[in-house]
């Protein structure tokens, strides 16, 4: 859906979370909040923010709800962009549940409590409901020892199976997420304590291990101390190292244009984020942060691997349909591999493979995206779409599966 949040009444949001809590169970739910909290607390304000509280999709939303429910706050006329999430994740689940056997529903329960892998099991749902919308049937395949795909659509003169498939490109990468945050937690601050402002570019001979972090965030910070602010520079054992810093001014920044911006412009493979201060509630003073490798990752070759392992689990009597997610994605980047890049080309390769006949397509989706107006807000999660043009059943050669990209 485009603008999921205009369908849910505001007097329904407390009663859609209370719900979701009731079928994962109460006690299970506060008990990973307990664990969640004692996480954050061990860890820097940065790693805590953009990797620990993204590792479930709901725990920090729960907080929040607890805390309004707690103090008798009504939901409805304190919804944070958490909480608003959590209501329509809400909706999709508490609406799908009807369909599902106890097995399925058991299975879900289990998975949803996975402080790893719950935003895995949540894909799977968030792609059922964009069948389900649509007015078409949705069957669930049971929970057992058989490889299966996850769910088959009924739609009009058409039936076709869906296979979810959850990629973390960490995996393949050279910089994984969690090693770049624990990095920006400590260069960052000591950035803004300078007083300064600008892009901090990387580029390492090899990988960021965790155990270097501080080396390197010494490299940086004693050229800076030089008065080295503009330029590039070799950072032995490191790389190199380019700088293009400014005193502060407390201009305040479109955090969305800047971050487009950022995107464009980094590397594919580049880890790439934006730290800024917060002045009258407003982005100022960003610090543009970007670490890369010089050797090669091998995010595609995971990609190929785990399509070809979907392709095993359709029924090679009727369409299938494989649909990724890409974590560590965002909206912007996938929109640049939508045309000549390495993505297209595996893809494209993998279609023209006689065990991908019954294969209709792959379409890969990221993180989801919201869009104020003057208004509304709209959410939408960004898609991309390579059809099989090769595909064995006619009648699913011109069904639309999934929605255009929107950015």
């Amino acid at each position: 859906m485009v603008n999921e949040i205009a369908d849910i009444y505001d007097y329904e949001a407390g009663k859609l979370i209370k719900r979701l809590i009731e079928f994962l169970g109460e006690n299970n739910v506060k008990r990973c909040l307990r664990r969640h909290e004692q996480a954050l607390k061990s860890a820097g304000p940065i790693f805590g923010e953009y990797y620990l509280k993204r590792r479930h999709p709901w725990l920090s939303a729960f907080k929040q709800y607890y805390g309004l429910t707690n103090r008798a706050r009504s939901i409805h006329r304190h919804m944070t962009p958490e909480l608003k999430a959590l209501v329509i994740d809400a909706k999709k689940v508490v609406t799908l549940l009807k369909n599902m056997s106890d097995s399925v529903k058991n299975k879900y329960k289990r998975d949803f409590m996975d402080m790893d892998n719950a935003r895995n099991y949540l894909f799977e749902i968030k792609i059922a409901w964009h069948f389900f919308v649509k007015g078409y049937g949705i069957k669930w395949y049971e929970e057992d020892s058989i490889k299966h795909p996850e769910f088959l659509v009924t739609a009009p003169d058409l039936k076709f199976d869906v296979e979810c498939k959850w990629i973390s490109v960490d995996i393949a990468r050279r910089i994984h997420r969690k090693d770049f945050y624990g990095f920006a937690d400590r260069l960052t601050p000591e950035i803004e304590k300078r007083e300064y402002t600008g892009r901090i570019d990387i580029v390492l001979d090899d990988k960021l291990y965790g155990s270097t972090i501080r080396s390197l965030c010494f490299k940086v910070l004693e050229l800076v101390d030089g008065g080295e602010l503009k330029g590039e520079y070799q950072i032995s054992p490191f790389g190199t190292l380019v700088l293009d810093l400014n005193y502060v001014s407390s201009v305040v920044i479109d955090m969305k244009e800047r971050m487009k911006k950022l995107c464009e412009r980094k590397a594919n493979e580049a880890h790439g984020e934006i730290f800024a201060r917060s002045k009258d509630g407003k982005p100022v003073d960003p610090i543009e942060l970007t670490v890369m490798s010089e050797k090669a990752d091998k995010v595609l070759y995971r990609i190929e691997d785990k399509i070809s392992n979907a392709e095993e689990q359709l029924d090679k009597s009727k369409p299938g349909l494989i649909v990724c997610f890409l974590e560590g994605v965002n909206g912007f980047e996938l929109q640049k591999l939508g045309s000549e890049s390495g993505l297209q080309l595996t893809t494209k390769d993998v279609l023209l493979k006689d065990k991908f006949s019954h294969v209709v397509g792959i379409g890969y989706s990221s993180e989801s995206m919201a869009e104020k107006r003057d208004s509304s807000e709209e959410i939408f999660g960004p898609a991309l779409f390579f059809r099989n043009h090769n595909c064995k059943f006619e009648e699913a050669k011109t069904f639309t599966f999934v929605s255009p990209p929107r950015f």
